[in-house]
């Protein structure tokens, strides 16, 4: 079949996608760990989507995160995170019993809510956007892949290999991509993978590593009106100083190795001199760090990073009268690697060359900066992988998320006629 017309096939279903995508919206997927009030469970959209995916004939599987799944994966990810009760919903569509299998995933759990300035589960649809929270980061790439499944399981005749759907838990608020690690660690096989998370459709064949730090600074609590007490805000703006170095040496010399300052955060009351102060950073580290701390014996990641980071902050307090005695508490929170496929990998151009065949336009190729838990297909599986979402750059985790009918359709077109072409008998 022309792939114009397997494209075609998608965007005929254009109602039915953007029904489910409202639908996923709807339901509250805040991850637990958002901070928020209103958190909610992954369950809830898995939910949603399962009796869509049995209705396709899809062979299902519901299981929850293993509690030791970062220490099983050799990953420094967040301690003490529960699990139970928040299942990855894996769906397998099975074609023919040789020929290629491809993997299909995106993470269910959404940002929180209490910063948003509109209803953030309306799921409204109003000049060709799709309003709430998700809609964007990544319930509408969610719903674009099931308008693939319905694509493939209308032509399956014509198909040979299989297709696996992992729709994942625990990927943002901190999480470390662990329904994503815990698919792999069932043994995982697949020629390639496509995750639709972020923003698109473009073909990203690669994302940065991030770094999470959180610092505790120690101060001497005491009345104001005092002066005996030490300021733990003062104290962490001597700490401050040596990130702001870091940061300027680390975004002077290397692109898409920003280092964000997220939380500062101390005192109780004007009249009470603070006795702790927190300070908690994300910093993004390119490919060729990872790469340069696996060739110095020090694993794949961000080992060399840390401890450089930890050397400047020592220095900078050992300056200091009160830290040099009282230095702060210095905990990592999350090392979560890169990854890169080659600009050259068929998987990419043979994306590419279908983007460009149904939408007649040249495709954005990039390497994100941001990090996706798509590092896990190829790290732990040895998974060939790329992203191809379906968000509005700019919009995820805003105060006024939004998708855009046009851009999670389009996603839908180019992934249905590409999958077609890889498995076509």
């Amino acid at each position: 079949m022309d792939l114009l017309a397997v494209a075609g096939r998608a965007e005929a279903l254009a109602d039915e996608t953007i029904a489910l995508a409202q639908a996923l919206v709807r339901a509250n997927t805040v991850n637990p760990y958002s901070g928020d009030p209103t958190w909610g469970n992954e369950a809830n959209g898995q939910a949603i989507l399962e009796p869509v995916l049995r209705d396709l004939g899809a062979r299902i599987e519901r299981f929850d995160c293993p509690p030791d799944v970062y220490q099983r994966a050799g990953v420094l990810g967040p301690k003490n995170r529960e699990f139970a009760g928040r299942p990855n919903l894996q769906a397998e569509m099975v074609f023919s019993e040789s020929g290629p299998r491809v993997v299909l995933q995106a993470h269910m759990d959404t940002v929180g809510i209490s910063d948003m300035t509109i209803e953030p589960f309306s799921g409204e649809v109003r000049d060709g956007r799709l309003y709430g929270r998700g809609s964007s980061d990544c319930k509408g790439g969610i719903a674009a892949t099931v308008a693939v499944l319905r694509v493939l399981h209308e032509l399956r005749g014509q198909l040979r290999g299989s297709v696996v759907f992992q729709s994942v838990v625990d990927e943002e608020c901190n999480g470390g991509g662990a329904g994503a690690i815990a698919c792999c660690l069932r043994g995982l096989k697949a020629d390639l993978g496509i995750v639709t998370d972020g923003t698109g459709p473009f073909v990203t064949r690669g994302y940065s590593g991030v770094l999470t730090v959180e610092i505790t600074v120690p101060g001497v609590s005491g009345h104001a009106a005092r002066p005996d007490g030490v300021s733990a805000i003062e104290k962490a703006l001597v700490v401050k100083e040596a990130l702001d170095a870091f940061k300027r040496d680390r975004e002077s010399t290397r692109k898409h190795a920003a280092v964000n300052l997220g939380i500062l955060r101390a005192g109780i009351h004007p009249a009470v001199i603070p006795g702790e102060a927190f300070l908690a950073l994300n910093m993004s580290y390119p490919i060729a760090d990872a790469r340069a701390a696996e060739e110095a014996g020090a694993g794949f990641g961000g080992a060399p990073i840390r401890a450089d980071f930890e050397r400047r902050i020592r220095e900078r307090e050992s300056q200091d009268p009160f830290l040099a005695t009282h230095p702060s508490r210095i905990e990592w929170v999350k090392d979560l690697i890169p990854f890169e496929t080659p600009a050259d990998h068929p998987l990419v151009t043979g994306l590419a060359e279908t983007h460009r065949a149904v939408l007649g336009e040249e495709p954005s190729m990039e390497v994100n900066p941001a990090w996706s838990d798509g590092c896990y297909l190829p790290a732990l599986c040895g998974i060939p992988t790329v992203a191809y979402g379906a968000g509005v750059p700019g919009k995820a985790h805003s105060a006024d998320e939004y998708g855009e009918v046009e851009r999670i359709i389009n996603c839908s077109r180019v992934l249905s006629a590409y999958l077609y072409r890889v498995l076509a008998a």
